[in-house]
């Protein structure tokens, strides 16, 4: 984040001269209600906030950790569409089993899927997605982010709570440099500099000045072709620490392109239906959308038309898609290339991440 608004500064003086029952442990049940329950939680806060889009009465149990949920006393029942639950440490993550008209075939666990991380918006949980055959992913264990250069000291105490194991980092050495890590003490760093295809910030200059509309929009094409073809070692090295069964966050510099890859080559693994990958991929847009728009809106103060970088800023269904479409028409399907480019033992990350 802090390396793209260096050169957003090195474009705005470029411009002038060219004319930007107690504690009980839990066992995860495979259940639909997932999809009808939805968790946020902002930065620093003592609360949650709950929406649900299927009527019926819902219970709300609270835990520290999916295996340690209290199911003998509810901190919520509600039978309207959203409820907030206060008075929590806002230095804690938080996990809930909600269960749906009293029915223990109804019942599910839950967390917030972006995390309060004020200095990184794009951070992660890839937990509680549902995968075709009715499993979900376990919360908690791999989480995608962008640079952790902003996180402000909550931040650093929030994360050290996640028990986090590894940090992998997708950014090469320069990035890293410009924009270093804050990271809780004790956590094992990995580097593995994934070449990402996009442009340096003469090329996006020019662009701009030239009002290439075209450029842009397929910047981030060519990205995923080179995501999906030429960086296939590093990914595979990437497997290889995803295959240890640690509590693992995988991050590039916005988490949208290389961590937004990553995350869709984990979740085919592990059998989530593709339209449902591409939707998480498009959480970025989101999770992001406040400096998107603030990037915009300096670029466009300085007599540019801004709006023409909306489409690197962002993320698109057709960018996953064309890694997809060269997955599929040159690899021989995902699930070859998977198990035959990127090394994947399919069957021990189903068993160490579903339930």
């Amino acid at each position: 984040m802090r390396r793209f608004i260096i050169n957003i500064i090195i474009l705005s003086m470029i411009l002038p001269f060219s004319a930007c029952d107690g504690n009980k442990e839990v066992e995860p049940q495979n259940s639909s209600i997932l999809q009808y329950v939805s968790v946020t939680r902002e930065p620093a806060s003592d609360s949650y906030s709950f929406k649900f889009t299927k009527h019926g009465s819902w219970t709300i149990y609270q835990g520290t950790s999916p295996q340690n949920i209290n199911m003998s006393e509810p901190v919520a029942e509600t039978s309207e569409e959203s409820v907030s639950i206060s008075g929590l440490n806002s230095e804690q993550r938080y996990f809930f089993a909600v269960q749906l008209d009293a029915d223990n075939s109804n019942v599910a666990i839950v967390s917030e899927t972006q995390l309060p991380i004020k200095g990184m918006p794009n951070f992660a949980d890839l937990g509680g997605i549902v995968t075709k055959d009715g499993r979900s992913v376990k919360w908690g264990m791999i989480y995608r982010s962008g640079e952790l250069s902003d996180l402000t000291d909550d931040d650093l105490t929030y994360m050290d709570n996640l028990k986090l194991k590894t940090i992998v980092d997708f950014r090469f050495q320069a990035e890293k440099e410009e924009s270093p890590d804050r990271i809780p003490a004790g956590v094992d760093t990995i580097s593995i500099p994934v070449v990402d295809g996009s442009y340096d910030v003469q090329t996006i200059t020019k662009w701009l000045l030239m009002g290439d509309t075209e450029a842009f929009d397929t910047m981030l094409i060519h990205v995923n072709k080179v995501l999906a073809v030429e960086e296939q070692d590093n990914f595979k090295k990437f497997f290889n620490h995803i295959e240890k069964g640690e509590t693992l966050l995988f991050h590039c510099t916005k988490g949208k392109d290389r961590a937004g890859f990553a995350a869709a080559m984990f979740l085919s693994a592990l059998g989530v239906d593709r339209e449902i990958i591409i939707d998480n991929y498009l959480n970025s847009n989101n999770y992001l959308s406040g400096i998107t728009d603030m990037t915009i809106q300096y670029v466009s103060s300085k007599g540019l038309n801004g709006e023409l970088l909306r489409p690197i800023l962002e993320v698109k269904a057709d960018y996953l898609q064309t890694a997809f479409d060269i997955i599929d028409s040159e690899y021989g399907g995902i699930d070859n290339y998977l198990v035959n480019n990127l090394g994947i033992d399919v069957e021990k990350l189903k068993a160490l991440y579903l339930e």
